[in-house]
């Protein structure tokens, strides 16, 4: 299976007002919610989105997601937009977009790391005869992003472990749940953002770059804490499973 011209595909992808806080400033779930909109489109158009994928009992599943910010304020409407293979490691399937406005100016781009989970063992697959994996290619990302938080921040030590402070607690609604049976990736960032203090709501405006990674899967009958911490120009927040103590996800902004 191979995707050839990728770059040639430009989609019409609508932001919706929801996606937009009071000051026109795109909430942090916007960047997630346009993308993998922009994907699923993609990939079913070249007959790798989500149907094709269940036929074989594995699902895509976002693991990390890094984006470049260049206007966190936009009006509402079509954005346009392209999205295009940029290689894979190992079981980590790289994945570059774009998103313009409608005057043709970059909104975002950024680099997406992926994984196909075995919807049975829950567990990640590496079957090579699916044909998903003959997804190569010889671009290299676009923006710098990692697979996992120890990836991008290279730390047996958490850095930031000692000084997150908690910001809520949380249980999985069952609104929260998608297709796969867990937490859709969209709402992680829902949940910061109920988190977040009024200045650093206000300072969304001047947002250059968003990391979110995906450690642990929440599902149903969960329940999580949120928390924060902050450093120099970024901002941290974590969350984690009640009772373990299991890293969920993370999620960080740079200002």
């Amino acid at each position: 299976m191979k995707l050839d011209h990728e770059k040639s595909n430009l989609y019409s992808i609508q932001l919706d007002p929801s996606l937009l806080n009071p000051q026109g400033v795109m909430k942090p779930q916007a960047y997630q919610a346009l993308y993998c909109a922009l994907a699923e489109q993609h990939l079913s158009v070249h007959d790798a989105g989500s149907d094709k994928t269940l036929e074989y009992g594995v699902a895509w599943v976002l693991i990390s997601l890094s984006v470049d910010v260049f206007k966190p304020t936009v009006a509402p409407g079509i954005l346009q937009a392209k999205t295009w293979k940029s290689g894979r490691k190992g079981p980590y399937f790289m994945r570059d977009f774009i998103f313009y406005t409608k005057e043709g100016d970059v909104c975002f781009r950024g680099t997406s790391y992926s994984v196909l989970l075995n919807l049975e063992t829950r567990k990640i697959c590496r079957d090579k005869n699916i044909p998903f994996f003959s997804l190569t290619a010889d671009e290299a990302p676009l923006t710098l992003g990692h697979p996992t938080w120890k990836h991008a921040y290279g730390q047996k030590d958490d850095p930031i472990d000692s000084d997150l402070v908690l910001r809520s607690h949380r249980k999985v609604e069952n609104s929260f749940l998608d297709l796969l049976g867990h937490v859709n990736n969209i709402r992680y960032a829902e949940f910061v953002y109920d988190a977040m203090t009024g200045n650093e709501l206000e300072r969304l405006k001047s947002l250059c770059r968003m990391e979110v990674y995906f450690a642990a899967e929440l599902r149903q009958s969960d329940s999580f804490t949120v928390s924060a911490a902050e450093e120099s120009n970024r901002l941290f927040f974590r969350g984690s499973k009640d009772g373990s103590g299991e890293i969920s996800f993370d999620l960080v902004f740079y200002m």
